[in-house]
């Protein structure tokens, strides 16, 4: 469906309201509904610090509180003083820390040593003992490293320990 305003773009968002007794839903492209119905809200009185309605998508704060769902990227920082605490309660800090697999470093380090070997055996193939000597300590490094790892997962980790 074309927006009811500009006629070109597709309509993304309605604008609902009674006339006479009866309902009217009215059709609009993102762009035009911003014009026309945010722009002129935000004109006429709120604040930017404190506003009470998406100045992009038209979310409005009461419809935040209720859904606790945003309706665009900008609503984060037009919203900013009331989503901190929600977000924080949900993901334990103010910064996303992401996921990490369990032994997602060791398996790199396994790939590391096992890289390592085949570039020795190569070198050693090739008659380039200098090299192959240099990949030789790497390796032995990097396998120390691991077993020292090892000890101190096997330490942390209590013996009933299950994953799910």
């Amino acid at each position: 469906m074309l927006c009811g305003n500009c006629r070109k773009n597709q309509a993304t968002k309605t604008y609902e309201q009674i006339k006479k007794g009866k309902k009217t839903i009215e059709y609009y492209c993102l762009d035009c509904y911003h014009r026309l119905f945010i722009v002129a809200e935000n004109e006429e009185g709120t604040d930017g610090e404190n506003a009470s309605v998406c100045p992009y998508c038209g979310t409005a704060a009461e419809e935040l509180k209720k859904r606790n769902l945003v309706g665009c990227a900008r609503c984060y920082k037009t919203f900013a003083t009331a989503l901190a605490p929600v977000i924080v309660k949900m993901q334990g800090g103010a910064a996303h820390r992401g996921k990490r697999p369990v032994g997602g470093e060791t398996e790199r380090l396994t790939r590391r040593l096992n890289e390592l070997k085949t570039i020795v055996e190569k070198r050693n193939a090739e008659g380039d003992f200098e090299t192959a000597r240099a990949y030789t300590e790497r390796l032995l490094r990097l396998q120390e490293n691991i077993e020292e790892e090892e000890d101190f997962v096997w330490r942390k980790r209590p013996l009933s320990y299950k994953r799910s």
